[in-house]
């Protein structure tokens, strides 16, 4: 079966707060709190150069504030996979990030902070097939960035990465690298075989093509992590945004069947196989899905993945959002990301999008408190918040 229609109501659609008080906010201290602090955090197109050294203005930023923070489970979204990349292939990324940056205090009131246990999967940014396709249809076949899997000038980049202070349970992680688009029931794929009202001078996929794309644009990654004797499972991803891709809705259709695969994985979908090649989709009911999604939930979107598999969907705790003081400053108090110049770079005004980052529990999981690392303008925190990343981080406590 596809899925349970008892748990996914949502599928109709296709067919098929507590607000923070400053830049920590109502979270309580590390040592203090009763409750397993997750967080999200998109560090803008954070490289090895960056992470495998000490120094940088931008990683010192972002570690500042997982230090200030202090989670037991981190997702890190936009971090280079050096391992693919090639270079300084003795330690990971994340691992480098960890013993350069958040091991070393980055003020005199900050402890140091080590997670013993990460996971940096292989994804598919940069990655061009074996067989040479003009997947961008821009008349070059086999040319990165755009003729890749996922978009990336090199492989590995834009990678993902989990860290955590509780033991991940490596025999059971599953990744979904490689999971085809086309092996998705009712997918969106814009296909050109004749059945489609395409447009010529957009993108699309032939037919040929779709026996090898593949549904992630970086990758889909299942993590348990083992917390007081049970597994929680970090389920994470990077969804391509739904923009960027002419009258054909390209990305849009595929950042709606990214984020939708969530939904149907949480309702045990047995149309899903992993990069093992196992089946079927998740039976455990204690879960969180962390990860930029790119699925705000906002009018101007065709689709509205966000809407459907996120907000409407009883599989998802969505009945506190965290907020902000300096989102609700903008009219939009669940936004996690700014469009605009970070210091030192050129341009004028900083542009809402909107919310893009989540921690979405499942309802199995009580949820005591979350909230967006983002303080209100003339705070004097902002300055390190804006060196850090375009997107804030996010976080939200619960209990199993």
């Amino acid at each position: 079966m596809l899925h349970d229609t008892t748990r996914r109501t949502f599928l109709k659609g296709i067919g098929a707060t507590a607000a923070t008080a400053g830049i920590i906010g109502t979270a309580s201290a590390y040592e203090d709190r009763s409750a397993t602090r997750f967080a999200q955090f998109n560090i803008e197109d954070l490289q090895t150069s960056q992470v495998q050294k000490t120094g940088d203005d931008q990683a010192g930023a972002a570690a500042e504030l997982i230090q200030e923070m202090r989670p037991d489970v981190l997702v890190v979204n936009e971090l280079t996979n050096n391992i693919q990349e090639g270079k300084r292939t003795g330690t990971t990324n994340i691992r480098a990030f960890i013993d350069n940056y958040l091991r070393e205090p980055q003020r005199p009131d900050l402890e140091p902070i080590a997670f013993p246990y990460t996971f940096q999967p292989p994804v598919n940014t940069g990655v061009l097939p074996e067989k040479d396709y003009d997947f961008n249809k821009d008349g070059s076949a086999g040319e990165a960035p755009g003729d890749a899997y996922g978009f990336g000038v090199y492989p590995g980049q834009y990678g993902l990465a989990v860290a955590s202070q509780n033991p991940i349970m490596e025999d059971d992680i599953r990744t979904f690298q490689t999971f085809k688009w086309a092996d998705m029931p009712g997918n969106l794929m814009p296909i050109n075989d004749g059945s489609m009202n395409l447009n010529k001078n957009g993108r699309y996929i032939n037919p040929d093509e779709t026996e090898v794309f593949r549904l992630s644009s970086k990758t889909h990654a299942d993590v348990p992590v083992r917390m007081d004797g049970e597994s929680v499972h970090i389920l994470t991803s990077h969804p391509t945004p739904p923009q960027y891709d002419g009258p054909n809705n390209f990305n849009g259709r595929w950042n709606h069947d990214e984020v939708r695969f969530w939904a149907d994985y949480v309702a045990n979908a047995d149309y899903i196989y992993d990069d093992d090649g196992t089946e079927g989709g998740l039976w455990d009911d204690q879960y969180v899905l962390m990860g930029d999604q790119n699925a705000a939930i906002s009018t101007a979107r065709i689709l509205k993945p966000g809407q459907t598999f996120f907000r409407e969907n009883d599989d998802f705790y969505t009945g506190e959002l965290p907020s902000s003081p300096g989102a609700e400053n903008l009219g939009k108090p669940h936004a996690t990301r700014i469009r605009g110049p970070r210091p030192g770079q050129s341009g004028d005004g900083e542009t809402v999008v909107a919310q893009l980052d989540r921690v979405l529990p499942s309802p199995s999981l009580s949820y005591e408190d979350s909230g967006v690392v983002w303080p209100r303008p003339g705070d004097d925190r902002i300055e390190t918040v804006r060196a850090a990343s375009d997107h804030r981080m996010v976080w939200a406590e619960l209990n199993s």
